[in-house]
């Protein structure tokens, strides 16, 4: 089994370009932008154009979100979402993959709530599908939404009926001033597995957005799933935190204790990471370079968030047994159920 990480990318032209640069200068294993998820309704042209070159320079396989983290955010409508859609995704037909309109359901909305979610978001995928251009219907990914098992298996029976190769799952928690973040709740994971499993008897592959915090890959292999996306190596840069594999972020530009989400590393206790994680590049190389600089945040977060997938790729349980040992207290119980084989 191989799991695929999709940087997330809906970014404005200059950033594409410097990412580009910075990447070059690197000399990872696996092209860290082999995938890509961008959602097209919130690119201009250039934008557009600069995924495109990924797509013929790279190889990067490129997948076309519907904008359903947008509807979380509040900056559009589900329902004016539709034609958008349809019309966009009618004008650019070189994606690899295309993501059907999905209502996310949030953390704070009520059991009516999130079932009228799902009801809309297997009725509008379903329209949109018969109304996309043939050519794109083998590309098209429907969202599985849902808290509860009922709720998850009206999905799946709904869009294995269109006959599509891929099915995302998207209901996890959220949190934050605009529901920005999602979190992987223990019911949320269990829904996720149950997901990957009922699809896996139909030839089903699945796809977990919007979780891809290093920690959590260890969880994600586990499920089975085929591949997820991530925006955090991106946005938790802008906030001066870093990433290292298979553990935690922590803040390098400032020592702050009294945030657990924001809490600040030394550069002697981050080097000390850097031995037990066995993860160098040179954008970490000293203090001045990573803290100075966001995009080698940013960089260096891509590179961490792609080396952690790596780590299972190629069989290192060893490498992530030793690392989630000596990483955050709330993993060190948990990678056990994770890790696909007892480790002595």
């Amino acid at each position: 089994m191989s799991l695929q990480f999709f940087a997330s990318m809906t970014a404005a032209p200059s950033d594409f370009r410097k990412i580009e640069r910075l990447l070059a200068q690197t000399n990872p294993s696996s092209d860290p932008l082999a995938h890509i998820l961008s959602t097209p309704l919130f690119m201009n042209k250039e934008a557009l154009r600069s995924l495109r070159r990924f797509q013929e320079e790279r190889n990067s396989e490129v997948c076309f979100d519907s904008a359903g983290y947008y509807v979380q955010l509040g900056r559009i409508d589900y329902h004016e979402l539709y034609m958008k859609l349809l019309s966009c995704y009618r004008t650019h037909l070189w994606a690899d993959r295309y993501v059907l309109p999905d209502n996310v359901p949030l953390s704070s909305d009520t059991d009516a709530q999130v079932e009228e979610k799902v009801r809309e978001t297997v009725y509008y995928s379903c329209l949109l599908f018969k109304e996309m251009p043939d050519e794109l219907k083998g590309k098209a990914m429907p969202v599985v939404h849902g808290r509860t098992r009922a709720q998850v298996e009206y999905c799946l029976e709904h869009y294995i009926d269109l006959g599509v190769k891929w099915v995302g799952f998207g209901s996890f928690g959220t949190f934050g001033k605009n529901n920005e973040a999602n979190i992987a709740t223990n019911s949320a994971v269990e829904n996720a597995r149950l997901v990957v499993q009922i699809a896996g008897c139909y030839g089903l592959k699945v796809h977990l957005f919007g979780i891809g915090a290093p920690a959590l890959v260890g969880m994600i292999y586990s499920t089975g799933a085929a591949s997820f996306d991530s925006a955090s190596w991106f946005k938790a840069a802008g906030f001066g935190q870093v990433h290292m594999p298979l553990m935690r972020s922590y803040n390098i530009t400032y020592n702050n204790s009294s945030s657990e989400l924001q809490q600040g590393i030394t550069w002697e206790d981050f080097t000390h990471l850097k031995r037990v994680t066995d993860h160098e590049c040179i954008f970490c190389a000293d203090y001045h370079t990573l803290a100075g600089h966001k995009m080698h945040r940013v960089i260096h977060n891509l590179l961490v968030v792609n080396e952690s997938v790596n780590i299972f790729n190629q069989g290192q349980f060893e490498r992530a047994q030793a690392i989630y040992e000596q990483g955050s207290v709330k993993y060190k119980e948990e990678y056990k159920r994770w890790l696909p084989q007892p480790l002595s």
